[in-house]
């Protein structure tokens, strides 16, 4: 399944985390590591899912869930919530935890790099791009150098 439709399965109510499941623990140099992983193409492991009826399931977090047959994430959550959080530039709807840990991370198009945002390094180079811009407007939000 690809991260896209995960990540709109969550936003649907057809992907939630039970309420059962720890809230999120992850640092930035796990997020980090996390998107410098998928840039390289390094496996990042599986996720496990259980799929019951949305009626008798209980969820973390405000959000309604889908009629029918939903999934609840038991294994994957600290990787897709920050997956969700730097895509989306929000937390999920399930989200418990600190949202710096994903907010602001920077790519450098010349080393290939991820860094959270540093004013005094990336402030005036137009090599570091924010990874959430990128995301949802594309390579528009790219200026040419």
């Amino acid at each position: 399944m690809k991260i896209s439709t995960i990540l709109d399965h969550i936003d649907s109510g057809h992907m939630a985390l039970p309420e059962f499941q720890r809230g999120y623990v992850w640092n930035r140099d796990q997020v980090r590591g996390l998107f410098d992983s998928l840039y390289r193409g390094h496996p990042i492991g599986g996720l496990l899912v259980w799929a019951t009826e949305s009626k008798t399931a209980v969820h973390r977090g405000d959000g309604p869930l889908a009629a029918g047959v939903v999934k609840l994430l038991l294994d994957g959550q600290q990787r897709i919530t920050s997956l969700y959080g730097v895509v989306r530039g929000k937390p999920p709807k399930f989200f418990d935890g600190n949202t710096q840990a994903f907010t602001g991370l920077r790519f450098h198009l010349e080393t290939e790099t991820f860094s959270f945002y540093q004013p005094v390094k990336m402030k005036d180079d137009p090599l570091w791009i924010d990874v959430t811009d990128l995301m949802q407007k594309g390579t528009a939000s790219v200026t040419a150098i």
